[in-house]
């Protein structure tokens, strides 16, 4: 169930997608969730093929190593961020700011579900190898830095209803801070309530901007 912000609406996610097929979709699929849930450094190649059910020799026919598959992991990752949002229910909120509480409200009570993994694959692997890998931390960033002009969009469409003159880039920054630093307060504590707690408190200051 979703933790609901006050007096907004309420949804759930569901997942559409479907089971992946070919060796390259069950070796992105796998190296996502070992990734999210154990770390890039933790996660062997081996690791890898044994979860997604496919040979070395089929990893290597796709991919040239670990780095090349955590790039495309990130690359699917930035798709797969980018479709859910595109087909959330808030999208149908008439209101430009209520579709921007509605995204809020979206994550946090995503993040609630207790069989939600409490990882963004990007996030993850950029605090492993922030200082070791600039190729994948450009790619991580990339990653973050999508979702965080997906939400700029609605801010701004917000701002030129309501008339406001807003920092939006700022602000969509403050968002991607927040949704960042409580998934890694959510992995220093297990507690999930830290989703609803700093996530509802962005949400109150966003909606504040936007008041009469």
């Amino acid at each position: 169930m979703f933790v609901r912000m006050p007096g907004k609406m309420t949804t759930t996610v569901e997942s559409n997608s479907s089971a992946p097929h070919s060796a390259r979709e069950k070796l992105l699929t796998a190296a996502v969730e070992l990734f999210r849930t154990n770390g890039y450094d933790a996660t062997s190649l081996d690791d890898i093929c044994r979860s997604a059910g496919v040979t070395k020799g089929a990893l290597f026919h796709h991919f040239a190593g670990k780095q090349a598959i955590a790039a495309a992991c990130l690359e699917a990752w930035s798709e797969t961020m980018a479709n859910m949002v595109a087909t959330a229910p808030f999208n149908e909120l008439e209101d430009p700011v209520e579709r921007v509480l509605g995204w809020i409200d979206f994550f946090s009570g995503a993040l609630s579900r207790p069989e939600t993994i409490k990882s963004c694959l990007a996030g993850t692997i950029v605090q492993e190898v922030s200082e070791s890998n600039p190729a994948l931390r450009d790619a991580a960033h990339g990653c973050i830095a999508n979702g965080e002009r997906r939400f700029q969009t609605l801010l701004d469409e917000a701002c030129a209803d309501r008339e406001r003159q807003l920092d939006t880039a700022s602000l969509a920054r403050l968002w991607s801070a927040s949704l960042q630093g409580s998934l890694l307060l959510y992995k220093a504590t297990r507690d999930p309530a830290v989703f609803a707690d700093s996530l509802g408190h962005v949400y109150r200051y966003i909606e504040s901007l936007f008041s009469e």
